[in-house]
């Protein structure tokens, strides 16, 4: 027994030799291909390789022209890329304009912090909001850039002068991105491109201009010379490269009714295209998301004044009472073009309200809501104090949901909170306010006042006052929905409803409701129109995030980079993975 364990014992040291002799001669092989160094080499790139970078802007190629143009080349990469014809620019005022949506690549940031107002940058915050290249210098010491550019609004004023070549036109860009891509050394490489913009801006940004059809086959053409350039780099294979192509906007063009969805998605001057290329990412397709349920019927158009007054019913329904009183306001509103050619009201129209005069320093208690801008607001006054509340920034040209809720909370205060599309917004205390109450005749549309203040242009519908506070889940639930019925939990709290869609007869609005609260509009002459839009479509800001947009590639290329992103940046971009 004893010799069988000695025996056994003898062979597991046999067998520990002859693996150490295995290991230590597998790692002699090892250190004499990997030369030895005095400096520590991150592991990741020893699997994946040097990250690096290649970032070509194309001002004015819109992505749904883009998309239908002939583009061999870019289509080419689609199989390992993340991409989108319907990413977004950021809606400026000064859509012919390209500086700020430049700025939004090149900073990550958007306007609101980088502070570039169409092409002016006098007044830019690229102090706290640095372009991308010097936090790239700044976080990796070695870094090696080059920008080319065909512009002098970018070479000049959003790229490091050391760093960057201001070329005569796009072909001199794609020979100084072919010069930078020679240096071994180097981090990223960037050509700006200006000639698809130059096309769109003499015959429309749209490939039925020949013109422009052309400068967007040209670029795809331009695109393939600098990937086969990349590709034949010696060190390529050893190399981990990003290409990004991308269009800082889009551009003018009369989208046909049929494809219009009178959401950002039809507005052209914002809509870009996105190319995230890597060898090593799958394909991932980034399609424009789903914009909610239509609202289609025969509306009312409130313009010039127009506006529906109390006829039959009992008006004192509709004072919002003193500090014990709930109530509950829904309506349904979609905002045309008013007088600027713009979706801002700037003289503060109203559309729903209970007050003698509605104009600045308006006398006399009551309450109404009006346009403020680009969003909605709340305003209130009572013996004893006034104030409003804000809503939310509304939807262009789509239905949006708007309400108000006076409750009283946990405290005992009253308290208003405005919601818009389902989503909540802000309150404010008005407990001391007093009774918000009053003699003058319920309205929708435009109430007595000041001549400026009925330069509103919508439609109303859907509009429904509640004797009570609804709670969010019941608003949540039922406020995109169309109509009401005995099935609604609060059903019989329900002062009037009036659907305005198909209830307009005989000049008069009708109520739906229990009471009978019918409403009789102020003249003959008015426009109905017949509509199919969007209801609570997602907002701008929400939309934005669901597909690429300009400040995103910045955020994409510090993750590719692997630079940390730092929470003190602000950065207003997200990172996208091809899951």
């Amino acid at each position: 027994m004893e010799n069988q364990y000695r025996k056994r014992k003898k062979g597991w040291w046999v067998l520990t030799l002859l693996c150490m002799t295995t290991i230590f001669s597998c790692q002699d092989k090892f250190n004499r291909l990997i030369p030895e160094s005095s400096e520590v080499t991150d592991s990741v790139d020893l699997v994946y390789g040097q990250p690096k970078v290649l970032l070509l802007i194309a001002d004015g190629a819109r992505g749904e022209s883009v998309r239908t143009a002939e583009i061999p080349n870019m289509n080419a990469l689609l199989d390992r890329s993340i991409y989108s014809w319907s990413s977004l620019s950021q809606e400026h005022d000064e859509s012919t304009s390209t500086g700020a949506d430049l700025a939004d690549i090149i900073t990550g940031v958007n306007q609101q912090k980088h502070l570039v107002t169409g092409n002016n940058f006098n007044g830019n915050n690229f102090k706290t909001f640095p372009l991308v290249y010097n936090r790239i210098t700044e976080l990796k010491k070695d870094a090696v850039i080059k920008i080319y550019g065909s512009s002098s609004l970018f070479i000049e004023n959003l790229a490091p002068e050391s760093d960057a070549k201001l070329e005569v036109n796009d072909e001199g860009v794609v020979k100084g991105v072919l010069e930078g891509l020679t240096q071994p050394d180097i981090t990223m490489v960037t050509g700006h491109f200006t000639e698809v913009d130059k096309a769109g801006m003499t015959g429309g940004y749209d490939n039925s201009n020949v013109n422009y059809k052309n400068a967007i086959q040209t670029f795809d053409k331009q695109v393939g010379e600098m990937v086969q350039a990349l590709e034949k780099r010696p060190t390529y294979k050893k190399e981990n490269w990003l290409i990004i192509i991308t269009s800082s906007k889009g551009g003018a063009f009369e989208i046909p009714d049929n494809e219009n969805d009178n959401t950002v998605f039809s507005n052209p001057n914002v809509n870009t295209f996105t190319i995230f290329y890597s060898p090593k990412y799958s394909s991932r397709y980034v399609n424009k998301p789903y914009l909610g349920s239509r609202f289609n019927g025969s509306f009312a158009r409130f313009k010039d004044g127009l506006a529906a007054e109390i006829a039959e019913g009992d008006n004192h329904l509709f004072n919002l009472g003193d500090k014990d009183a709930e109530f509950t306001i829904e309506l349904k509103v979609k905002k045309n073009k008013g007088p600027q050619n713009t979706y801002k009201f700037p003289d503060y129209p109203s559309f729903i309200g209970k007050r003698d005069v509605w104009e600045s320093g308006s006398p006399g208690n009551g309450w109404v809501m009006f346009f403020k801008d680009d969003y909605w607001t709340f305003n209130a006054k009572g013996p004893n104090g006034s104030g409003e509340v804000n809503g939310s920034k509304l939807n262009n040209a789509t239905w949006n949901n708007i309400t108000v809720v006076g409750y009283i909370n946990n405290d005992g205060n009253r308290m208003v909170k405005t919601y818009t599309n389902g989503i909540p917004g802000n309150e404010m205390d008005v407990t001391s306010w007093g009774a918000l109450d009053n003699l003058a005749k319920f309205r929708l549309g435009l109430l007595n006042g000041g001549n400026n203040w009925n330069r509103g242009d919508f439609y109303i519908a859907d509009v429904r006052f509640w004797k009570t506070a609804l709670p969010q889940s019941v608003l949540t639930q039922y406020n995109c929905q169309i109509g009401v019925g005995e099935d609604h939990p609060y059903f019989y709290y329900m002062a009037a409803n009036w659907p305005v869609e198909g209830s307009v007869n005989d000049n008069m609005i009708y109520d739906v409701g229990l009471f009978g609260n019918n409403l009789k509009l102020s003249n003959t002459n008015f426009e109905i129109s017949k509509l199919n839009d969007f209801l609570c479509a997602p907002s701008v800001e929400i939309l934005g995030s669901l597909v690429p947009k300009n400040t995103d590639i910045t955020a994409q290329i510090f993750s590719w980079l692997q630079i940390p992103r730092q929470e003190s940046w602000q950065l207003d971009g997200r990172v996208w993975v091809d899951k």
